[in-house]
């Protein structure tokens, strides 16, 4: 299981990564216009031992805080650079929130445009 080490005044913090994953795959799955996280069909020796791989987020854990890769699909009616900015804050937002990390940095790469079904 691999989790995250965060020293703040004297006492340590264990955080799980694949909590993190899932924090900022649904808080990215919340925003108007996207689609889905893109989740990566291809099966490889590594994605038997990383269940994370696959669900669309990649997390760096570093000295300076951790690197967040989003991989998404959107509408293609949506205004690309409105959802990506809305989801960087709301995962910002989340993360901050709930867990005593520091974010360095939050890349959305943009996978696919999809049409969004009508409910």
């Amino acid at each position: 299981m691999a989790q995250l080490k965060n020293v703040n005044d004297n006492h340590s913090t264990y955080i799980n990564k694949s909590m993190v994953v899932s924090i900022v795959s649904l808080a990215t799955k919340e925003i108007k216009g996207v689609v889905d996280v893109y989740k990566s069909t291809r099966l490889s020796i590594r994605s038997l031992f990383n269940r994370n791989i696959g669900k669309g987020v990649k997390i760096k854990y570093t000295n300076l805080g951790i690197l967040i890769d989003i991989y998404v699909i959107v509408d293609v009616d949506c205004e690309v650079n409105d959802v990506v900015y809305r989801i960087q804050q709301n995962v910002k937002n989340n993360i901050t929130s709930l867990l005593p990390i520091t974010i360095k940095a939050i890349n959305v790469h943009i996978m696919d445009a999809d049409k969004i079904l009508s409910e």
